[in-house]
């Protein structure tokens, strides 16, 4: 009898351990959403029903938010109301970081997912990547310090991380193929550092809400 209640003990830990979520171990998911829908009002961003993020405004991202890793329903609302405009089930791995975009115009409001890295760059190298979210801009071209690093990016792209030595340097988006620049930025980046170089705004929206780079310091 006692050998029964014994191993009905341990049954009942294992489930009570299961429930409370302590038998697993494995780290979060980190995810952060950046409003980049140019003629989007104010938003709330939901995790699984529970809202994450109040009022959030066109263009800021947000800090990083623990979220539990596998398959989580991200919804993102217009701020106050239950009118949802982007509904997406993306399966997030343990220990991984994202970057959640709201991109494009509102009448065609999509999301970017993009695995941002985590690792340190080497030293006296950075990490840049380019997300091209300016949803009238174009196909574009990416040219650093006067040479095209990037050719022919359409809107949607989230391209592959560049290493380059740590410094300033001049950033233009070109129109593909040609010399007009529709955006001019410098870009310093440090020593073990990864970086998101997003292209953000529209001709539509300008001058409120202009083509412009928004560079976020990812992982």
């Amino acid at each position: 009898m006692r050998r029964v209640l014994s191993l009905l003990g341990m049954v009942l830990l294992s489930v009570l351990i299961t429930a409370c979520g302590g038998g697993d171990d494995s780290p979060p998911a980190r995810l952060r959403v950046l409003h980049a829908s140019p003629d989007a009002p104010n938003v709330d961003v939901y995790v699984d029903g529970t809202k994450v993020l109040n009022d959030v405004p066109y263009p800021t991202v947000s800090s990083y938010l623990n979220v539990a890793a596998g398959a989580r329903e991200i919804k993102v609302n217009a701020a106050g109301t239950s009118t949802t405009v982007i509904d997406v089930k993306p399966n997030l791995s343990s220990g991984a970081a994202y970057t959640a975009i709201a991109a494009n115009f509102v009448a065609n409001i999509q999301a970017l997912l993009a695995t941002d890295e985590t690792s340190a760059a080497p030293a006296g190298q950075a990490r840049v990547r380019v997300i091209h979210a300016a949803p009238d801009a174009g196909p574009v071209d990416i040219v650093v310090n006067g040479q095209v690093v990037l050719s022919n990016v359409p809107f949607g792209t989230i391209s592959s991380y560049l290493t380059l030595p740590a410094g300033t340097y001049n950033v233009q988006v070109n129109a593909a193929g040609t010399s007009t620049t529709a955006i001019q930025a410098s870009l310093t980046v440090s020593s073990g550092t990864n970086y998101s170089a997003v292209a953000i705004g529209s001709v539509k929206t300008s001058p409120t809400n202009p083509l412009t780079i928004k560079v976020l310091t990812d992982g």
